[in-house]
């Protein structure tokens, strides 16, 4: 990914089934350490499995955000870290870590 892009998916595998989900919150932290944080419905749980770079991730076991206008303007290394609310749990994920190039 390249900065000023948008309209790119970014997709995160939990291993977890989440589509009982009551909240999400997608959190990214850019290079200067300042966030940028989305949540649902802009963030989903795809109840269709996807084939990635890094393998297939299950349906309902990985989330989708489509960056938009203005979301990616740094280089650097990013990370990016998913909270699951349901009924009765709040789960925090692992970090997630990815560059955008100049």
């Amino acid at each position: 990914m390249n900065v000023n892009e948008y309209g790119v998916d970014f997709l995160m595998s939990t291993s977890y089934n989440m589509s009982g989900f009551t909240s999400l919150s997608l959190e990214f932290t850019k290079p200067d350490d300042t966030t940028l944080t989305v949540t649902d419905p802009s963030v989903s749980v795809p109840a269709t499995p996807v084939a990635t770079t890094a393998g297939t991730f299950a349906a309902n076991e990985y989330i989708s955000y489509t960056f938009q206008l203005g979301d990616v303007d740094q280089t650097g290394e990013w990370s990016a870290r998913l909270t699951y609310v349901d009924g009765s749990k709040r789960l925090i994920s692992e970090i997630a870590l990815f560059t955008v190039d100049p």
